[in-house]
Order: C-alpha cells, then structure tokens, then sequence
C-alpha cells in the first residue's frame, strides 16, 4: 500500500541520491571503515571495545537460571518441578565464588517473582547451594 501511494517520491528521492546514474549503488550511504585509524590502534583496542565487560562465569549461570524459570514460566504453575530444576544448574556450577552467591539467590528470587512461577526467599535458595 505504502509503496503504491509513495512511489513516485521514493524513485524521486532515489534519483536525487544517487546522482541520476541508474543502477548505479548508492555509495554514500555504504560505510567505509577508517582504515588508518584502525590500524593505529593497540591492538588490545581492537579486540574488545573500552566499554565493554567480560562476560564472566557468573553472568553465564544468571541467565541459564533465567532461561529455566522463563521456560517454566509458559507452563502451569508448578515449583516443585522448578525448583529441582534450579538446584540441579546450582550444583553445577558449584565452583561460583561464595562472594557471587548472593547476587545469584537474588537473580532466582527476583526472575521468580515476576514471572509467578514460585515464591522463594533468598534465603531458602542459598541453601540450595549446600545440598
């Protein structure tokens, strides 16, 4: 529909863009990449960018514990098959840092909660990580 009603002003646009050579791409709207500044870069700039974190063994178990409680979230309400389900990913990854535990019993909690897939404390789940 869009096109049938605006398409006298889109080949007009494209012509104007394209400097009235038909067929031709348009090579203003194409990125080109600065290749001397790329190249004066460190080299440890160019593989990750400043801003950007590692992602780390911690980030990694907080999402497979988010994807579990989302996937059980389609489903019936049922926490006692989720729970086992969230111990059984717990206790692989039992190597976590004791320091980082904390934070993940919040992930379980909080996911939990806004999904109404169980109730839980966060003190309940840190005992998870013992059995």
């Amino acid at each position: 529909m869009i096109l049938r009603c605006y398409r006298p002003e889109l080949q007009n646009l494209q012509r104007r863009i394209s400097g009235d050579k038909p067929g031709e791409e348009l090579q203003a709207l194409q990125y080109q990449p600065d290749e001397e500044a790329i190249k004066a870069a460190p080299v440890h700039e160019r593989e990750k960018h400043p801003n950007q974190e590692a992602i780390t063994d911690t980030d990694i178990l907080a999402l497979k514990l988010k994807a579990c409680i989302i996937k059980a979230a389609d489903k019936p309400f049922a926490p006692a098959i989720l729970i086992p389900q969230l111990q059984k990913i717990l206790q692989e990854n039992q190597p976590i840092a004791a320091s980082e535990r904390p934070a993940i019993n919040h992930v379980i909690v909080n996911e939990c909660e806004k999904t109404g897939t169980a109730l839980l404390t966060e003190e309940e789940v840190n005992q998870w990580w013992e059995r």
